[in-house]
């Protein structure tokens, strides 16, 4: 017998929030019944657009009001308490919700609990992952233990993906639903060529500072000494700090992390022509979450194109929907780990076997190319990496990483002390945002796409 109550639900992995919705999943496919059963409010003035062509919905109306629509024959219905409709014939529809409008949803077959709508709004048909290894000791606090078990594992994400909501920032309900969904948005081009040309020149002097070589700020390439790298250019550089203090990205970063945020990371990626190696299969929170100690998923990257990123220059690649599953690795962190991993990454590293169920139950790879100026956000437990460049255009970009300042730094989850304060921030100090330039591009953000 399975008795729980909606308290023992809320705040856990169970309790899902998205830009329509929250839905608290009181039972789900892992406690082995043939149905799930959801607590679900849809938050008022806002419309979902459904098509369940995997599952079988029922939806009982507890409190509120709205509107059912029928997407195809166009007939609606009011949605008020009493009411209960099921969608037998995988009917596409929309719920309009006039009021918040609280219901109660069964679906069959049950779902796992880290489902998100599809482009078409469905939900992807999962299996449910296998159970985590027997891990060694590890602190209370660590949701996501990892390096410490001889066999890797793979678990549902325990944290929201969008804290904020539409109002809150640049991004609407449609952009706010593809980064939940997909765990990224490329953005047009938000910089000028006047503005990337500066990046760049900023870019080409950092990379010749004896100063930051004798820091440890500049790490090389593994197989020459081309410069691979440079850390916390928001530190070094003024023109960087504006950068990463540029509202055109805070807003955003404020606004999916739903908190002021501080810079955790900065760093320049120089990729260089003919050898600039790649960046092996990896999410950063594993990273950040065992060598730094950030202990949720509530940090986003964002990658500014300082040349064009093209298929043949060793573009970015994403696995759509991968945010949604930590993947634990194998192997102990050694000493001072950060300075070979910067490099070439060995410890944190995902196993085949995990990629390649994630690349099959996302439908494929995302290659992410665009022009100077462009913009990629992405979730921080996307798995993601870039191959070799093997042609003679560099493909450079700036990379910053905005945390919630509600999500602050504590002592490694697992290695055997931390890494440098250029590589992973410690001092917790909120972004101030600052306007950009007069003239300035304000594009607003492209859909995500698959």
């Amino acid at each position: 017998m399975i008795v729980r109550t909606l308290e023992e639900v809320v705040g856990t992995d169970r309790d899902v929030r998205a830009p329509t919705f929250h839905s608290r999943r009181l039972l789900l496919a892992g406690d082995g019944t043939e149905f799930s059963l959801h607590d679900t409010t849809l938050h008022a003035g806002t419309s979902t657009a459904i098509w369940y062509r995997n599952h079988v919905e029922a939806v009982y109306c507890l409190e509120g009001r709205g509107r059912l629509v029928d997407a195809e024959t166009g007939r609606s219905w009011t949605i008020e308490p009493g009411l209960v409709y099921a969608l037998d014939g995988h009917e596409r529809h929309e719920v309009h919700a006039e009021t918040d409008l609280r219901v109660l949803c069964v679906f069959t077959p049950a779902l796992v609990g880290a489902e998100v709508h599809d482009e078409d709004g469905s939900y992807p048909l999962l299996a449910p992952p296998p159970a985590a290894a027997a891990l060694g000791p590890a602190s209370p606090e660590d949701r996501y233990p990892s390096r410490r078990a001889p066999t890797p594992s793979v678990t549902a994400r325990l944290d929201p993906v969008v804290y904020g909501r539409p109002g809150d920032g640049p991004l609407d309900t449609a952009h706010l639903g593809d980064f939940d969904r997909d765990g990224f948005l490329q953005l047009p081009p938000a910089f000028d060529e006047a503005e990337v040309a500066a990046f760049r020149a900023e870019m080409a002097e950092l990379g010749h500072r004896p100063d930051l070589r004798r820091s440890g700020r500049t790490v090389f390439e593994p197989r020459s000494e081309e410069v691979r790298s440079v850390f916390e250019v928001h530190k070094v550089s003024d023109l960087f700090a504006e950068l990463a203090a540029d509202e055109r990205l805070v807003a955003v970063a404020r606004q999916i992390l739903g908190s002021e945020v501080y810079i955790h990371q900065s760093r320049v990626n120089y990729k260089p022509g003919f050898g600039g190696r790649g960046f092996d299969w990896h999410t950063d929170f594993e990273t950040w979450h065992t060598e730094d100690g950030l202990a949720a998923m509530r940090t986003v990257s964002f990658s500014v194109a300082l040349t064009p990123n093209r298929a043949e220059n060793g573009p970015l690649m994403i696995i759509p929907g991968s945010h949604r599953w930590f993947v634990s690795c194998v192997g102990a962190t050694p000493a001072e780990h950060y300075r070979r991993s910067l490099r070439h990454q060995e410890i944190g590293v995902p196993d085949e076997d995990s990629l390649r169920r994630l690349v099959e139950q996302a439908g494929g790879i995302r290659h992410f190319e665009g022009e100077p100026g462009s913009v990629t956000v992405f979730d921080c437990n996307a798995m993601h990496g870039s191959p070799e460049n093997m042609s003679p255009h560099p493909r450079s970009n700036v990379f910053l990483v905005y945390n919630s300042v509600e999500n602050p730094p504590r002592e490694p989850f697992s290695a055997p002390g931390r890494r440098p304060t250029f590589v992973a921030a410690r001092e917790v100090e909120p972004v101030r945002p600052l306007a950009p330039s007069p003239g300035a591009r304000r594009a607003g953000p492209a859909p995500a796409g698959r």
